[in-house]
């Protein structure tokens, strides 16, 4: 164009000129074009929800929040349970924290949705195209694939016996910290042993993080950084320039080469072992790698890759993150803890502290514990899908493929039209006497998805909170260290971690 300008005999002076003169032309266009929204978004004004500035929409209003959920918390104190605003780069959001809404997205309706490309593209150097970032074949075929670990014998078996070991090291920790007197902060226990445990039952490897407590993986300090870096990409639309040359993108480039080079290691070895032992299923990483498909294709080392980091991610913060809450939880109502210790002492005899494995599921109270724990804090807060086919939902609001439909749980268990005028008290009694019990509708308590993408580690993360959780009150009582904020803040992250530790003082129930 340049070249064809000066064949024209124009300046460049002259040129530049007239560069300048259509940038400004461009952005006066588009300034008028989307006045009170994001550039490239539709005007929806038949839904109510915060104006815009012209191009960016409601980017600004979003990163000068605390938190994204505060950001959707004053919207939904203003607007109700349907809302829509819009975000540079990312489109149209539409809110609607409506169970119903969420049965038509997760099941009703489940091929309009899918999962979105730009959100897609932020989070692939990590995550790649894993089992939480693809639709269709691929993820049908790794669902397929990892269901079989959760199934009868492998279950028992496998996820019971990791849970188990890990178990008594936590134990064994805590009682150094009950004779020494120290203040422990539980959620960096909780994530020691929930990637321990995740470690041995799914890819046959110790991480070391509770058997040296001391000293943090160097794995999970980059783990956790390549994290934090992709969320903090959903407020920075020009992430890809921005890493490309800040000390960020270079740290972040290091720790996926770290990341990388540990998990085709562990693969290596992996293959390594099962030539020379030729080992029957032991392990997800097993299934994984013996996995053939329809068409007789096996995954390749970088689809190993990119399912095992998924899985780690599900597999070690959500469940560390609903244990730490948990807890909090039960330290702050005694009187939840003294119905807990009733049903412990009841189910277990005074010799007994550890449950069987048909135990587990005679812990009615515990369990409704764990799902009134997720239901004030769940740990995907927000979630949602993007509409690639046109569609209504069932409160008659169209959408449009390009736009996205989230719901909020952290706002919805709040929320006294779904769970009545105590919504915002703790009472794992709700979940025993409603008629739902501990099976409650997947839709209004949507902790674990729903529909065909419901979480196939429901049954485990279940398992492994109530297992540690049980003989941690069995043994020894726990109290907040005085000084701290209650309820604690969370971090603003992709799930729900407390933002500062959750220091707390161990002690015997009975001393030997």
């Amino acid at each position: 164009m340049i070249q064809i300008l000066r064949k024209l005999n124009i300046a460049t002076s002259d040129i530049f000129i007239l560069f300048l003169i259509s940038f400004v032309s461009y952005i006066i266009y588009l300034t008028i074009k989307y006045s009170d929204r994001a550039v490239g978004t539709i005007s929806r004004k038949d839904l109510v929800g915060p104006k815009g500035i012209p191009i960016f929409g409601n980017f600004f209003s979003v990163i000068r929040r605390k938190t994204y959920i505060q950001f959707e918390h004053e919207l939904a104190n203003k607007y109700g349970q349907l809302f829509t605003f819009t975000i540079f780069k990312l489109g149209r959001v539409i809110v609607s924290n409506d169970p119903r809404t969420i049965e038509h997205v997760l099941k009703t309706r489940f091929d309009d949705f899918g999962k979105d490309e730009v959100i897609h593209e932020m989070g692939y150097e990590m995550f790649g195209d894993g089992i939480f970032a693809v639709n269709g074949y691929k993820w049908k075929f790794q669902r397929r694939i990892i269901s079989h670990l959760f199934l009868g014998k492998n279950f028992k078996n496998l996820i019971y016996t990791s849970v188990i070991g890990k178990s008594k090291i936590v134990i064994n920790i805590l009682k150094k910290y009950a004779d020494s007197g120290k203040p422990i902060d539980l959620q960096d226990l909780f994530y020691k042993f929930t990637m321990d445990t995740f470690g041995d039952m799914s890819f046959g490897v110790d991480f070391g993080c509770l058997t040296h407590p001391e000293e943090k993986s160097q794995f999970v300090i980059n783990f956790d950084y390549a994290q934090d870096v992709i969320f903090g990409r959903f407020t920075q639309p020009f992430w890809k320039l921005v890493e490309k040359y800040s000390e960020n993108g270079r740290r972040m480039r290091k720790a996926c080469k770290y990341i990388d080079d540990y998990v085709y290691n562990m693969i290596n070895n992996h293959k390594s072992e099962l030539e020379v032992e030729k080992k029957t299923v032991n392990n997800l990483l097993t299934l994984l790698i013996n996995a053939v498909d329809d068409n007789g294709k096996t995954f390749n080392d970088k689809e190993l890759r990119d399912v095992i980091l998924n899985l780690i991610l599900a597999g070690r913060d959500t469940t560390a993150q609903a244990l730490s809450w948990m807890m909090y939880l039960i330290m702050a109502n005694k009187s939840v803890e003294d119905l807990l210790l009733q049903e412990i002492n009841t189910l277990l005899s005074v010799e007994t502290s550890i449950p069987s494995y048909d135990d587990i599921k005679l812990f009615k109270y515990a369990t409704a514990t764990f799902y009134e724990t997720l239901r004030l804090y769940p740990i995907v807060p927000v979630n949602g899908r993007a509409c690639i086919k046109d569609t209504v939902l069932p409160n008659n609001v169209p959408i449009f493929a390009g736009e996205f439909v989230e719901y909020n749980l952290f706002i919805m268990g709040r929320d006294e039209k779904i769970w009545g005028d105590d919504a915002k008290q703790f009472n794992p009694q709700r979940f025993l006497d409603s008629d739902d019990g501990l099976k409650p509708n997947k839709f209004k308590f949507a902790a674990f998805h729903a529909g065909p993408r419901t979480c196939l580690g429901q049954q485990f993360a279940t398992l492994e909170v109530i297992t540690l959780v049980v003989m941690m009150l069995k043994e020894f009582k726990f109290e907040l260290v005085p000084g701290q904020k209650s309820p604690p803040e969370f971090k603003d992250a992709i799930t729900l971690p407390m933002k500062d530790p959750l220091m707390t003082k161990v002690s015997y129930r009975t001393k030997n």
